[in-house]
Parts: structure tokens; C-alpha cells; sequence
């Protein structure tokens, strides 16, 4: 698996869910074993603990994953980047639009891989959008492919926090 980057707050909430899934992983194997016991016959014919088996594996193989993606991890230190070029932790205004149709006004944060949350405006820079952005300066436009189709876009401001 190739590097992973992520800024501070990426590998804050990849450390959280690897926790959680930890204590989820706890709890399910404390159900597993009450229901092994308190089915009188262990593990023969009782599929409540044969379900929480399976769901344990499942469990298992997203902790892997989890792990694997902070071993992989590289932290990017965002006081160290160019600031007039689109990049990890910027948030970056830009209008997209199609030919023949309305220009929209853009706002998302670029953040690491895995990141992404669209509800709250934030892009992993390693999807279709986040690398059509990514070393973009102010008023710079460029047309891209994008899964939706080509489209055209043009940066008109960036913002480092």
C-alpha cells in the first residue's frame, strides 16, 4: 500500500476510529461468550453466537484496514506548504461549470485520504476533484474530466487556517 496523507486532524479521527473499533471488537467477544455459555452447549447449534462470530470477523478485517491505513500514514505539516497554491488543509472557492450551462460557486476544504465528509464541504486529495485541484493557484482555470463529465474550473480564492 502507497503513503497515505493525512494532516493533524485526519490522523486524530483515523486514531478515534481505530479506538472505538477496538472497544467494539471488547464488547462483541463479551456478547460472544456469554452466549457460548448461556446457550448450555457452547457453540453447537447456537446461532447467536455463530451471527456474533461472523460479525466479529468483519470487525477484525475493518481494524485491519484501520491499521494498515496508519501504518501507511504521512503526516503533512501545513505550516511547511505553499499557500498560493491549492494543497492539503486549503479551503479553496472556485467556480464549476459545464459548457452551455450556469457557473456555480464552489467551497471545499482539501484534506488527506479518507477524509472526505461532502456534507461538510471536504475533499480527499486523492479523489477525481481533489487532484483536478490540487497545485491550482488563484485565477488559474483549467478544464478536467471529472466521473460527471468535463468540466471547467476556475480558482478564485484560497484560504489556509
Amino acid at each position: 500500500m502507497s503513503k497515505i496523507f493525512l494532516t493533524k486532524q485526519g490522523l486524530k479521527k483515523l486514531k478515534e476510529n481505530l479506538a472505538e473499533k477496538i472497544d467494539q471488537l471488547k464488547n462483541l467477544r463479551d456478547e460472544k461468550a456469554h452466549a457460548y455459555t448461556a446457550s448450555g452447549d457452547g457453540w453447537h447449534d447456537n446461532p447467536g453466537w455463530t451471527q456474533l462470530g461472523q460479525q466479529e470477523e468483519l470487525l477484525a478485517l475493518e481494524l485491519l484496514k484501520i491499521q494498515e491505513r496508519l501504518n501507511n500514514a504521512y503526516l503533512i505539516d501545513l505550516e511547511k506548504m505553499d499557500k498560493t497554491k491549492v494543497g492539503l488543509g486549503c479551503t479553496v472557492e472556485f467556480i464549476l461549470y459545464k459548457k452551455d450551462s450556469l457557473k456555480r460557486m464552489q467551497r471545499l476544504t482539501v484534506a488527506g485520504s479518507g477524509e472526505s465528509d461532502i456534507k461538510k464541504q471536504i475533499i480527499a486529495i486523492d479523489s477525481p476533484l481533489g487532484k483536478a485541484l490540487n497545485t491550482m493557484c488563484i485565477n488559474e482555470e483549467k478544464t478536467v474530466e471529472l466521473p460527471s463529465g468535463e468540466v471547467n474550473i476556475k480558482i478564485t480564492n484560497l484560504i489556509y487556517e
